[in-house]
């Protein structure tokens, strides 16, 4: 003993750089991702068609999920949507907080221009200014078509993240090969 009272312990990581290389999230996760939320958007989209209310049918057709592209950087996100007009009146408020276990629940009262009414209130053979004043008085019954779609593909969403779980770990696993 010298009288030295440091201590030093050195410890040499061999492979430390390669590991570093294979665990890049670019290389190991970018494909799974973005099959995952592309899957995800998909069965989001088709179970949403089912609940979304038919008339003449542009509002199934409206509801689309923006793909993630095969560049760039890591997906973090899909945003699914309806872009017909009368989407945000049917399926609600997007901003409101909603809870799948609240009931369904009704627009605020409110008077909706006439002629966006007359050629539902013509095909069900009723007077465009009578559906407006109940509006006016009851507000529309919600119809959470997109949210109604998120709670019924829960269990295809959990295979999809199984499937991208195991393209992880295999795509990790060939790598440790070449160590």
């Amino acid at each position: 003993f010298s009288g030295n009272t440091e201590t030093g312990i050195t410890v040499k990581i061999t492979g430390a750089e390669s590991l570093r290389k294979r665990l890049k999230a670019n290389n190991l996760m970018m494909t799974p991702l973005r099959n995952y939320l592309n899957g995800y958007g998909k069965v989001i989209k088709e179970k949403s068609k089912v609940h979304a209310p038919v008339d003449t049918g542009a509002l199934r057709r409206s509801i689309k999920y923006t793909r993630v592209k095969n560049t760039g950087r890591i997906p973090n996100k899909v945003r699914i949507f309806a872009s017909a007009p009368h989407a945000s009146f049917v399926h609600g408020n997007p901003n409101k907080k909603f809870r799948m276990s609240e009931p369904f629940n009704r627009t605020r009262p409110h008077f909706p221009p006439v002629k966006a009414l007359t050629g539902w209130a013509k095909r069900h053979g009723m007077n465009p200014y009578l559906v407006a004043n109940s509006i006016a008085q009851k507000g529309t019954p919600i119809v959470p078509f997109l949210k109604m779609g998120f709670r019924d593909s829960a269990p295809e969403r959990k295979v999809l993240l199984s499937v991208a779980g195991k393209q992880i770990e295999r795509q990790f696993k060939k790598g440790r090969k070449n160590l």
